[in-house]
């Protein structure tokens, strides 16, 4: 009978700790984490070629090229692009951004999963600081490819020669900087 009164008296306790702990954690200083808004419809910004810092590929490849970033066509889809010298051991490139804007988020939602022949898509380290409907990483080195409501963002770094394994490394973590300060600009218009 004691043993059955301690358990109940247990249990009494914890219920009544329940509701304190959980709302302890509400008042934590811990942020939630973000996710993507249900079913916006967002623009591009026109200017969108000459805002994104395409220095997040220096680790890439080191050093831009003094011309400005090319906009290849601009609205309602976007081609940006940007020359880099070699140097370091490191060989020169380019950073590619492509924007497509659709009529609806299920429109672009249907380009993106039609666009990726079955097998081609990975997970990446990094891609997870990405937040948004969906990422792919596609199996060309340091392209990543972003659904965000009715836009698809792909960056792709690229160079037209050999890489060491070490500058090959840099391009996905520099593709994920990219794609997220590029969609951050089109979030904010």
């Amino acid at each position: 009978m004691t043993i059955m009164r301690t358990r109940a008296a247990q249990t009494a306790a914890a219920s009544a700790m329940l509701p304190v702990l959980l709302l302890s954690g509400c008042a934590g200083s811990e942020q939630p984490t973000a996710v993507p808004s249900p079913s916006p419809i967002r623009t591009v910004p026109a200017d969108l070629c000459d805002r994104i810092d395409y220095t997040l590929a220096n680790p890439a490849f080191r050093e831009a090229m003094p011309i400005p970033p090319a906009d290849d066509d601009r609205g309602p889809n976007f081609r940006c692009s940007q020359g880099y010298f070699g140097g370091d051991g490191y060989a020169g490139g380019f950073v590619f951004v492509r924007v497509q804007t659709f009529d609806s988020p299920g429109d672009a939602r249907t380009v993106f999963e039609g666009a990726a022949p079955t097998g081609t898509a990975e997970p990446f380290q990094g891609g997870s600081e990405i937040v948004a409907d969906a990422v792919r990483y596609q199996q060309l080195s340091g392209t990543v490819e972003v659904l965000d409501a009715n836009v698809i963002m792909e960056v792709q770094l690229t160079a037209p020669g050999q890489v060491s394994d070490e500058q090959a490394a840099q391009f996905t973590p520099a593709s994920v900087q990219i794609a997220l300060q590029a969609l951050e600009l089109i979030r904010r218009s």
